[in-house]
């Protein structure tokens, strides 16, 4: 059990890290095997010890244990074309921006132990969700989110039974903690002119986007799910794996500061806007995958796969505040549930090489009229290739290559000042990662 020790204290110290590269904030980097083929081995590989992740059923198939540690590259680029964002009054609010998407690095790790021939355990540390974007303090949406950022880490240990000859089943508990960042610019100016006489404000010089304060929130928490797959081979060459994965209700808790600017103290008189506790919910959706794979030759594997994602479940981000004069910061998201569709293939160019390559389509959960400019996405499109080397039985060290393209998503959205910021977002991002597997 040491191998499952150090892996897990190993994933915990490295894996702070978080980005939106699936779709909406959903993480895809778990495996370099299995990015070569744009994840479309997820419930059906069993190349690496990275099965215990994609379907916990697969683990039968192991035969020795095996530890496998890895590392993806995100490397983002996007930009913002604004059409003509105003504020309260019908000013503009600023111009065009980019580079706002962090470039990150997700670690993982996954560990096999077969008991015996029909019970195995597994164990992967990894990275599902992630969100980080930062705009530039004066970028036209600034009252609507400046920094996003959601790291979450999910430690699943799993195990798989036997049944038969072709069957095998597998069940996983998820222990999964997230931790969440968010600011927002305050207008105290637009907040003034609603709330007090106009020529009142403008005497102090709080007027529209001339008396900018921040928001800043921020909280954690640790909560649990549970995951179950099965593994049906009805020909020596055939394998299908069902998988699915429950919702996991977070509650995150923490604080909410306020950076007010001294000649808009004066709204503040009447508790708002001061420093408090704060939560909101946040339910990090299920999923259900389906996949086929297919050893077509000796040398040639073919993948196919679906996911269906319940992204359904997250209808709006709502802080609550513990201060009772500070009203809720609502976002309504109204996110619909979506899907990821591909294929892929490997194919062996000797006992010590392997090549493979993918494609993915992503369809974003968000609709286009309660888009977020926390969350700019659409539907992504993933070209995928990749590499194994295996220098000797006990090593294998897999490298993998993915373009992800993301359609361009319109913007128009109206924020809590009567700013309403439009224009279009557009970019991609590079995605490299490395591991390297041990059979003991």
């Amino acid at each position: 059990m040491y191998i499952i020790r150090t892996l897990t204290m190993t994933l915990l110290a490295s894996s702070a890290v978080g980005l939106a590269n699936a779709d909406s904030f959903a993480v895809n980097e778990y495996s370099a095997s299995d990015l070569g083929r744009a994840n479309t081995g997820r419930v059906t590989q069993t190349d690496d010890p990275a099965a215990a992740f994609g379907n916990p059923a697969l683990l039968t198939a192991f035969e020795r244990p095996e530890v496998s540690l890895g590392v993806s590259g995100i490397f983002g680029n996007a930009e913002y074309d604004d059409r003509g964002s105003a504020d309260a009054l019908g000013n503009p609010l600023g111009g065009d921006t980019n580079g706002f998407l962090f470039d990150e690095a997700v670690p993982y790790g996954h560990a096999v132990y077969p008991l015996s021939e029909d019970v195995a355990l597994g164990l992967s540390v990894t990275v599902p969700f992630g969100l980080s974007t930062d705009y530039e303090k004066d970028w036209p949406g600034r009252y609507q989110a400046l920094t996003s950022e959601l790291q979450t880490i999910n430690i699943n240990p799993s195990l798989a039974y036997q049944v038969s000859d072709t069957v095998s089943l597998g069940i996983g508990i998820n222990a999964q903690r997230v931790d969440a960042r968010l600011t927002s610019a305050i207008d105290f100016g637009a907040v003034c002119f609603n709330q007090a006489d106009p020529a009142t404000c403008t005497a102090a010089g709080v007027v529209p986007q001339g008396a900018d304060g921040v928001t800043e929130i921020e909280g954690d928490d640790w909560s649990y799910g549970w995951n179950a797959g099965i593994s049906w081979m009805p020909h020596q060459d055939v394998t299908v794996g069902l998988h699915y994965r429950s919702q996991i209700d977070h509650m995150v808790e923490g604080d909410a500061s306020f950076t007010v600017p001294e000649n808009a103290d004066f709204l503040t008189a009447g508790g708002a806007f001061t420093d408090t506790g704060g939560g909101a919910a946040l339910d990090l959706p299920a999923s259900t995958e389906l996949g086929i794979k297919w050893a077509a030759t000796d040398r040639a594997t073919l993948y196919a796969n679906a996911m269906w994602t319940e992204w359904s479940s997250i209808q709006e981000l709502r802080v609550q505040f513990e201060n009772p004069v500070q009203p809720d910061s609502v976002e309504e998201l109204k996110y619909e549930d979506a899907g990821r569709y591909g294929f892929g293939g490997d194919y062996e160019l000797s006992p010590d090489w392997t090549v493979r390559a993918g494609y993915a389509f992503d369809e974003t959960p968000a609709q286009p009229a309660f888009r977020t400019a926390r969350i700019p996405d659409n539907d992504r499109h993933i070209l995928a290739v990749g590499t194994s080397w295996s220098p000797n039985p006990a090593w294998t060290v897999d490298a993998a290559y993915n373009r992800v393209t993301i359609e361009d998503a319109d913007f128009d959205r109206t924020g809590s000042f009567g700013d309403r910021v439009t224009g279009k977002f557009s970019g991609h991002a590079d995605v490299v990662s490395v591991s390297a597997t041990r059979q003991f």
